[in-house]
């Protein structure tokens, strides 16, 4: 990427950080924090100004707040602020869309099934699912929903959202499990996959680079991989994940990252036809949110830590994953400036030559289906 003066003066404050230098990256940092924060900030300047509000975080945080920084406050509730972030980024829902797709044209084949949802949040993308399900079931006439998480709220919206669902032709049961997937031990794992039992899809979208590991680990997504493979044999692993590299310890190839991913991203709302306040709400909230996670946590704890599309591939095959066998057609209706690229088992949804989100699809070796039982 071309770098300019702003993109500069972050990597030598970040090359003075690592160094411990912290008196002369305050004042560099400093300088990017902007007094004023408004919808009509420009969004380079806007997305500068929350790096490097989060990156003097990390030093001082009372320096930050002595800057006495003035937000613009729009009360938008959360749900419609998630609705307007996926009218802005419409990769967000043909994520799903596509993954929904490749789920239940597995899940239709079997008369009985489980869908091991990791991470199922408010229950959004698997009210769809059961819903797409309902009027066209295939084969299927019973299914598990074995949803995990480890916020109880969650539990709880996504079971009353999918018990108040209408009746179909598909019998669904809503199994809640409160936890978290990398602290499972293998006595729980052993459990989970027996109570799932045989044709198995499993599910994770925007939730594997939430796990917490290590600074400098590696292999244990892996791990999780590997062991959702052995345990289960699902016919069907989705993998919805953001296409950027912020699990690295290293400041300033984290900064690189953020600039690509959020100033593609910010740029791709720019172009949308929700209002400026809303743009602007999307960008400093929604997504601000995660950049002050990159940056302005410990190392330790921070949860955002998105991996490139490459690295996952690589992940599916040290873990014995074969791409889901049969391609479909997603039909998405994406505006003429995005971009859709196909290859087996994975869909790249991008903007300005650059995917911004990935869905995998992948199976299992082995598969345990119920002619097993």
């Amino acid at each position: 990427m071309a770098t300019t003066p702003r993109y500069d003066a972050f990597l030598q404050a970040c090359d003075e950080m690592q160094r411990r230098r912290d008196r002369v990256a305050k004042p560099m940092l400093e300088s990017l924090v902007q007094q004023r924060v408004d919808p009509e900030l420009p969004s380079e300047v806007l997305l500068a100004h929350i790096i490097a509000e989060s990156l003097l975080t990390r030093l001082d945080r009372k320096l930050v707040e002595a800057k006495n920084i003035y937000l613009q406050s729009f009360d938008i509730p959360q749900i419609e602020l998630f609705y307007r972030m996926c009218e802005s980024y419409p990769q967000v829902p043909a994520a799903h869309r596509v993954a929904n797709d490749y789920l239940a044209d597995a899940l239709r084949a079997s008369r009985e099934a489980t869908l091991f949802e990791i991470g199922v949040g408010r229950g959004v993308q698997v009210s769809g699912l059961i819903t797409e399900l309902q009027q066209e079931p295939g084969h299927l006439r019973s299914l598990k929903v074995l949803a995990l998480d480890p916020d109880t709220t969650n539990l709880a919206h996504s079971q009353a959202r999918v018990e108040a669902m209408p009746a179909g032709p598909i019998e669904v049961t809503f199994v809640p499990v409160h936890a978290m997937l990398e602290s499972l031990q293998p006595a729980q794992w052993l459990a989970l996959a027996q109570t799932a039992g045989h044709n198995v899809v499993v599910n994770s979208a925007y939730t594997l680079h939430h796990t917490v590991h290590r600074p400098n680990d590696t292999e244990l997504r892996t791990d999780l991989m590997r062991r959702i493979a052995q345990f289960f044999r699902p016919q069907l692993f989705t993998l919805v994940e953001p296409n950027a590299d912020h699990d690295t310890e290293a400041l300033a190839r984290r900064v690189d990252a953020c600039f690509r991913h959020f100033g593609t991203v910010f740029d791709l709302i720019d172009r949308s036809d929700i209002p400026t306040e809303h743009k602007f709400v999307v960008k400093e909230k929604f997504f601000g949110r995660e950049i002050r996670d990159i940056f302005g946590v410990s190392d330790a704890f921070r949860c955002e830590r998105h991996e490139h599309y490459e690295s996952w591939l690589f992940r599916f095959a040290k873990s014995e994953w074969t791409p889901y066998p049969r391609a479909l057609d997603h039909g998405l209706k994406l505006p003429s400036y995005c971009t859709v690229d196909t290859s087996p088992g994975l869909v790249r949804l991008g903007y300005n030559q650059q995917p911004l989100i990935a869905v995998f699809a992948f199976e299992s070796r082995g598969a345990r289906t119920g002619a097993e039982q």
